[in-house]
């Protein structure tokens, strides 16, 4: 005998930082919920892990700083929720060659913001940020109000709060097939479970792609798995977030980051997509080359730093072609959402993320102007991608 299916009004797909901000969002509406998870919360599989991420401002977009304001009061909001911090604030440095375009972009981009900034260099560089080493023909742009998230403790909180808001969570859940009708969306897994919701969000990351050649939809998603890896203090100087700053370094081709110090025992630092390409479930592989390419640029701006790490993590980034979202409904089936292609740089706006999603979902004006984010930009032959680490 077959089992009823049970009905919801929303079913998410993909428990990361956007499915379950989204979840949270839907359930505060009054929905009944169900979100899907393949993994557990905080997996190491795909992209919403680890003990911390950026939040910043010093974007080239509009839509991106009015997101990280919005993002800023919805982890604030977060915060006195659950009675502790979920992030500190840093600041943030990037680091270039004097009188580089990136610096004059980004000094005009805050400037046009009403973003405090310092540009900084020398020995002024050198008394703020003893962690650091600029070269002598470099600039810094100081940003005071970038933050570090507490990635893995974030997640997990609004996991908890999902249920404590009446989301029905399953994990271990792997979907098989996601059949949406004009009515409603079908969700099957591969144990033969099965859900119908009135809406569907599809979030499911570093899987994206296939879903989107299962439901019609043309657009290449490439999977790159990036490494990054945590180095400890070698000196008395301090790395702990709330000492050093958040860094971006664009003296390379592909800029380098760092993070300072939050859970793990060490400052975490990787070069910005620089990661082999793979299909998320590819199993795991140090690249040997990007990882003595991290430790040299630790050696050369770090140098209170080892250059042995004390921890080796990877990280998928899922990459539109120009390195933006795509938030929007599926060109045949209204009552379908995607988010996908958050190309490494999606996190800290999480909880936006899921008031975006939200409104598209009931055609309703987004909090922000998502028309970068729409999926017919992918109808262009020339897509062309942004000068600075997104």
């Amino acid at each position: 005998m077959n089992r009823p299916v049970k009905q919801y009004d929303a079913i998410v797909v993909g428990g990361g930082v956007v499915g379950v901000s989204t979840a949270c969002v839907l359930a505060r509406r009054g929905l009944n919920v169900l979100l899907l998870e393949r993994y557990a919360p905080v997996h190491e599989h795909g992209s919403s892990h680890g003990d911390s991420r950026m939040i910043r401002f010093d974007y080239e977009e509009n839509v991106y700083v009015e997101m990280a304001e919005r993002a800023f009061r919805a982890w604030e909001d977060l915060a006195k929720r659950l009675g502790r911090p979920v992030f500190r604030r840093t600041g943030i440095c990037n680091l270039a060659p004097a009188g580089a375009a990136v610096l004059e972009t980004l000094e005009t981009r805050l400037r046009e913001c009403e973003l405090p900034f310092e540009r900084l260099a020398g020995a002024t560089f050198a008394r703020r940020f003893p962690q650091l080493s600029l070269p002598p023909q470099s600039e810094a742009i100081y940003q005071p109000d970038s933050a570090v998230l507490f990635a893995d403790e974030v997640v997990r909180s609004l996991w908890d709060c999902a249920v404590e808001d009446g989301v029905d969570t399953l994990t271990g859940t792997e979907v098989a097939s996601i059949v949406p009708s004009e009515e409603r969306v079908e969700v099957t897994a591969s144990d033969g479970r099965s859900w119908s919701g009135t809406r569907l969000v599809l979030a499911t990351g570093g899987w994206t792609d296939r879903w989107l050649k299962a439901l019609g939809i043309d657009v290449d998603l490439v999977v790159t798995r990036e490494l990054l890896a945590y180095f400890p203090r070698a000196g008395a100087v301090p790395h702990e977030a709330g000492a050093m700053p958040n860094v971006i370094d664009y003296h390379t081709t592909d800029p380098f980051y760092c993070v300072p110090q939050v859970r793990v025992p060490g400052v975490k630092a990787g070069c910005h997509r620089t990661g082999r390409v793979v299909e998320a479930d590819d199993p795991e592989e140090v690249d040997g080359a990007n990882l003595t390419a991290v430790r040299e640029f630790i050696g050369r701006r770090c140098p209170h730093l080892s250059r042995d790490p004390v921890a080796v993590k990877h990280c998928l980034y899922t990459n539109s072609a120009d390195y933006h979202f795509i938030l929007d409904r599926h060109p045949d089936h209204a009552n379908v959402v995607l988010a996908a292609g958050f190309s490494g740089h999606g996190f800290k706006f999480g909880p936006v993320l899921g008031e975006i999603l939200a409104a598209r979902l009931f055609d309703e004006t987004p909090p922000v102007d998502t028309s970068l984010f729409r999926l017919e930009r992918f109808s262009s032959q020339s897509v062309l991608k942004p000068r600075t680490l997104a």
